[in-house]
């Protein structure tokens, strides 16, 4: 399993949700799922930095058998802006 990809490939669906649905509570968004038999929980944190509103989100990755180095898990970053569009 590369968590790399698998985080990459997620972020990207994430990327997809609405502004509106991104700026709820990192309780409320983040989700789990199961990939090549394994669960992998992805956190969520967004957070308004811009002065237009736009939010910064990062989406950690999380499996639940955690490996021996967790500091190297990866995460995904984006900023999404109230229109939808979203750059890096």
């Amino acid at each position: 399993m590369n968590l790399r990809a698998i985080t990459d490939q997620v972020g990207k669906e994430v990327e997809k949700w609405s502004y509106e649905t991104l700026s709820r509570p990192a309780e409320e968004i983040s989700f789990s799922r199961e990939i090549d038999g394994q669960r992998i929980g992805f956190s969520l944190e967004a957070n308004d930095e811009k002065e237009l509103g736009d939010l910064f989100i990062c989406m950690d990755c999380q499996p639940e058998k955690v490996p021996f180095f967790t500091f190297l898990l990866p995460s995904y970053v984006f900023w999404k802006r109230r229109d939808g569009s979203v750059y890096y």
